[in-house]
């Protein structure tokens, strides 16, 4: 199994990771950088995405326990991955780096996983790039 995270390149202070996309994105829109209609489009995507990707139970709780999710690259984490695309079209535009991580080996420690994603405590940083 390959594992797949689409990160930016400036880490969370509270997990020491690199902020996932869905973050960097957010960033982008709460500092009111996007233009309108870019705003609009983070909007909906987000919106799909609360729709159609589960979330994690421990984002409940402020993710007390610093974790971090990963896709799955199973049969259903591509259609999740092509749903993604304005968000990397968001970055491109804004010229914000996307990194995208692939480990052959769980990432960190596993406390949850669905049929897209997994959720992992990290226990080190040695991804490939």
């Amino acid at each position: 199994m390959l594992y797949i995270r689409f990160h930016g390149n400036y880490s969370s202070p509270k997990t020491k990771q690199p902020y996932g996309i869905f973050v960097v994105i957010y960033h982008l829109y709460r500092d009111a950088k996007l233009l309108e209609s870019d705003g609009k489009l983070y909007l909906d995507t987000k919106e799909w995405f609360e729709q159609n990707l589960p979330n994690p139970p421990f984002y409940d709780d402020n993710n007390s326990v610093n974790a971090v999710t990963w896709f799955k690259d199973g049969i259903k984490a591509p259609e999740m991955i092509i749903y993604l695309e304005p968000f990397f079209n968001i970055a491109k535009k804004y010229n914000v780096e996307i990194i995208k991580s692939i480990s052959k080996e769980l990432p960190g420690i596993l406390i949850y996983e669905d049929e897209y994603q997994i959720g992992i405590v990290p226990h080190c940083a040695n991804w490939e790039r």
